[in-house]
């Protein structure tokens, strides 16, 4: 069983316990009852949101991303870059090694900082659940409020790393660069 799992079950477990000591089995009852209609709310919603999140993980694989990622250069990279990461499925398991696959490509600083930042701010597979269980109108707002962060990071480190690999090929774990910064 998943630890947050776990913690999300004790969590409830309080909270009745504390609802029951607080208010008996009628404040228990009212919160379930809260609950079970929420969920009914939402059933339909999630559902789609979790068929979407699965048509997403199918699509869009890494081979895909990748060659989106070395077609393109500058501000369209910036840009194809955060998309691409807020469009790359799964969690840190799986877009760590992709990200470390950068090493090999060469690829430049911007692009990795544009998609961890897309992969962060943007994470396209939330969208569906945002919309269904808190508002679709609040969850288009957040998007877009968000929006231009990934390309805006992308831009300054473009401006003033432009030339910066994504790694230092020349350094080895606990060698100086020329910052006098140890490198690891």
């Amino acid at each position: 069983m998943k630890q947050s799992l776990i913690i999300i079950y004790l969590a409830a477990a309080i909270l009745l316990i504390i609802g029951f000591l607080i208010g008996g089995s009628q404040m228990v009852v009212a919160g379930l009852n809260i609950s079970i209609n929420t969920a009914y709310r939402s059933f339909l919603m999630l559902l789609a949101s979790f068929v979407v999140i699965g048509q997403l993980n199918v699509l869009l694989t890494a081979d895909i991303i990748e060659k989106w990622l070395q077609k393109f250069s500058g501000i369209k990279a910036i840009i194809v870059s955060a998309i691409a990461g807020g469009l790359f499925p799964g969690g840190p398991y799986i877009y760590y090694p992709f990200v470390a696959s950068f090493k090999e490509k060469k690829l430049p600083f911007y692009i990795l900082t544009s998609f961890l930042f897309g992969k962060y701010i943007y994470d396209f597979s939330r969208i569906p659940l945002e919309a269904s269980l808190v508002s679709p109108n609040i969850a288009f707002i957040r998007y877009l409020i968000t929006f231009p962060i990934p390309i805006i990071v992308g831009l300054i480190v473009l401006r003033f790393f432009k030339d910066t690999p994504s790694y230092d090929y020349n350094l080895k774990a606990g060698e100086k660069d020329g910052s006098n910064n140890y490198n690891s």
